[in-house]
């Protein structure tokens, strides 16, 4: 696919790091119970998330960076914030957490909190991967031809993209709105407009 494409020719990098790596008993614990108690389920530890992070950073921490926390409890994630991203940052670090979430002190060591919808899931490397691919895209050369990125769902103008269709005109008795066989642009123009969400 186009992302596989895009780490391929350099457009961009992918690295993974494990924060096991980091764990110092012999197990390469990464989770313990809570503080507290009456909570099932088991909290990451904060010193092998500090270190993986650090570790992701190494020297490039600049304007440019941004370390960002993926948790179901904060802002949503949308077109808006992977457009930002890609104009503004070259080197974005995901935190991915699992179990019942990260030691809280692991906001001192992160820019942003940022989940992808009201739900949860096992870990947020699915999260990750989602960010990872809406950002890419935006990035010039990573999608073939750009043009398609001006007029699509969450951009500027509208909310959601109009209905579209190809070859065959016909199928099994549903055909394509006669409007977008016309050849009148300003028409088409029109009912995009209108059929867009």
């Amino acid at each position: 696919g186009l992302l596989s494409k895009a780490i391929r020719t350099k457009k961009i990098e992918v690295n993974t790091i494990n924060p096991r790596d980091f764990a110092t008993d012999t197990h390469k614990t990464v989770d313990d119970v809570p503080y507290g108690g009456n909570k099932a389920g088991l909290i990451m530890k904060i010193e092998p998330l500090v270190k993986a992070i650090k570790k992701a950073v190494g020297n490039k921490k600049s304007n440019t960076t941004k370390v960002v926390l993926l948790s179901p409890a904060d802002k949503k994630f949308s077109q808006k914030i992977a457009v930002e991203w890609s104009k503004k940052y070259d080197h974005i670090v995901f935190v991915c957490g699992r179990y019942e979430g990260v030691d809280s002190r692991l906001l001192n060591y992160v820019d942003e909190v940022v989940s992808i919808g009201e739900f949860v899931l096992m870990g947020g490397e699915v999260a990750a991967l989602a960010m990872l691919e809406v950002t890419s895209r935006l990035i010039p050369g990573v999608i073939g031809n750009e043009e398609s990125l001006d007029d699509e769902s969450y951009s500027d103008e509208m909310y959601l993209e109009y209905p579209q269709y190809t070859r065959p005109e016909e199928y099994d008795g549903f055909n394509v709105p006669e409007v977008l066989l016309s050849g009148h642009h300003g028409k088409i123009e029109e009912w995009r407009k209108k059929n867009s969400k």
